[in-house]
């Protein structure tokens, strides 16, 4: 029966419609019939849910290894950033700054933060946004955590961002809008 079915190109999904489908089509019918739409109908099912888990399993493997490039891509270019600042921080602080950098995610680049602004400004209507919508969206699309301390640094990253670009990104109030 399976070769049959599977000539067919009209199989239903629910099996109240499949098993209507096999007594028309591949004509299962009586007490033998019952037991073979049965048979046919739990094989299917089994086969479907492998194939989802088979699915669920590769999306998320891809999900992690997207995620794990990310943060490497981030390493890398926090590292590059944080060679130049390293400097500059010894001479305001002594020691704290390498506390706070292994307790809280390290940040995206000022470049990859920007292009993510813009990114999303495009997007949005008038294309301008509140500041703070704005910051929730490069937030989540970084996949950076929510916490106070999070949120000041990415804030401030975000408030660099506009200042060192006043061509293109330009504040009034709390609303951001990009401008050419």
């Amino acid at each position: 029966y399976m070769d049959q079915l599977a000539e067919c190109e009209n199989v239903p999904r629910k099996e109240k419609q499949f098993r209507n489908f096999t007594v028309n089509s591949l004509k299962l019918r009586g007490p033998s019939g019952e037991k073979a739409k049965g048979e046919i109908w739990a094989l299917l099912v089994k086969a479907r849910d492998d194939e989802k888990k088979i699915r669920e399993e590769q999306e998320k493997k891809d999900k992690e290894a997207k995620l794990a490039a990310q943060k490497q891509n981030e390493v890398d270019q926090g590292s590059k950033k944080s060679n130049s600042q390293t400097v500059s921080d010894s001479d305001d602080e002594s020691g704290s700054s390498s506390d706070s950098d292994t307790s809280a995610p390290a940040l995206p680049s000022e470049k990859a933060v920007t292009k993510v602004m813009k990114k999303m400004l495009k997007k949005s209507s008038n294309k301008q946004m509140k500041f703070k919508a704005l910051r929730k969206q490069v937030q989540h699309s970084f996949s950076l955590k929510a916490d106070k301390e999070g949120k000041k640094k990415l804030k401030c990253l975000l408030q660099q961002c506009v200042d060192s670009n006043p061509e293109k990104l330009v504040m009034n109030g709390q609303i951001v809008t990009l401008t050419k």
